[in-house]
């Protein structure tokens, strides 16, 4: 098993943050080590769709759990690996919000994996949140959809 975890804290919205997140076709935005991703139906706990790294192949998706406006997590599945992301929201105080995305990795291609795809999530992960935030705090409003 291999984990990695990066927060962040900003003044951002909840809001902004969870619709982000759950426009699941729109991970790529906002995500460098996403370069496609979608679902086959609405976000909901047991959707099913793909999701295609930069770079890489693509994978199975799916929803394993969903607590609007403060977690999400979904696993990317390949024949020998799992990778499940879990992204997390909490008030830390003082109009700060700490966004969190932890990922896991197990499976038999594990330990050859961690070094490659492993160090491209350590790469992309922080990027990635930290992109997240200033689309939340200076971009447009999310659509409704």
């Amino acid at each position: 098993m291999w984990n990695f975890e990066h927060s962040v804290r900003a003044a951002a919205s909840r809001e902004r943050i969870w619709a982000l997140w759950t426009d699941v076709s729109g991970w790529p935005n906002w995500n460098p080590g996403v370069a496609r991703a979608e679902l086959d139906g609405p976000v909901a706990e047991g959707a099913t769709g793909t999701v295609r790294a930069a770079g890489g192949p693509t994978s199975t998706l799916k929803v394993l759990a969903i607590e609007p406006d403060r977690r999400f997590v979904t696993e990317a599945s390949e024949r020998l690996m799992r990778l499940r992301f879990e992204h997390e929201l909490a008030d830390t105080g003082g109009g700060q919000l700490r966004t969190t995305h932890r990922v896991r990795m197990t499976g038999l291609a594990t330990p050859l994996m961690r070094h490659t795809v492993g160090a491209r999530l350590e790469r992309s992960i922080p990027a990635a949140l930290a992109t997240l935030v200033e689309v939340a705090t200076t971009g447009p409003p999310p659509e409704n959809g």
